[in-house]
């Protein structure tokens, strides 16, 4: 997983913007499968600490070390994460040096034709715009944000606060993102242990 944080954040409103058709609202457990998506399959993530070993671990290996102690993984504020996200923010960040920095990056290590999963994204995902992906899939918790994001193909809704689950099968991504977002994540060592078994070639 690329994750980059802890750069000062500058915020920016964009007014007007275009609305991208392209991406579609991703639900494979009702809609067709399009030909490069596989069988989608429940990840067994465990959703509790207390619950036994093997729940815990993936074929990436398992969990070793909490990041967190409790109290790191109390928010301040106890409404759920998708009451804050009910409006959507079309806002970057970042300054305008990480994100080129960002993409290339990007343009680096992530190879054209690649399957890509963009985890708590938005309406920007900072991919190089001249490279083609094969598919890339968002996630988010603003549907009208991620429907703006004109790199992705899909995109799906999800608290992973509430929920660290994801219904994809494992091996399904060449590259999993989560850029200037782990640090909001209540549970990021399952997060990751997740991530990992999205990955091809482990």
């Amino acid at each position: 997983m690329i994750s980059l944080e802890g750069v000062s954040s500058i915020r920016k409103t964009h007014d007007m913007l275009p609305i991208h058709s392209k991406p579609k609202p991703w639900n494979p457990s009702i809609a067709p499968n399009p030909p490069t998506f596989k069988k989608i399959l429940p990840l067994k993530i465990s959703n509790t600490w207390n619950e036994n070993k093997e729940a815990n671990e993936s074929k990436a290996g398992r969990i070793k070390r909490l990041v967190l102690t409790n109290e790191g993984r109390t928010k301040l504020n106890t409404f759920p994460d998708r009451e804050f996200y009910a409006y959507p923010r079309f806002v970057t960040h970042v300054d305008d040096g990480f994100i080129a920095t960002l993409t290339d990056l990007y343009r680096e290590r992530l190879k054209p034709g690649s399957e890509i999963l963009d985890l708590m994204s938005s309406w920007i995902s900072h991919l190089p715009h001249e490279v083609v992906y094969k598919r890339v899939v968002g996630h988010g918790l603003n549907a009208q944000e991620l429907a703006r994001n004109s790199r992705m193909d899909y995109f799906f809704v999800k608290d992973l606060n509430q929920d660290q689950k994801l219904e994809i099968e494992d091996s399904s991504f060449d590259a999993v993102l989560c850029t200037v977002s782990v640090q909001y994540l209540q549970q990021p060592e399952k997060v990751t242990c997740m991530n990992m078994k999205l990955y091809r070639n482990q």
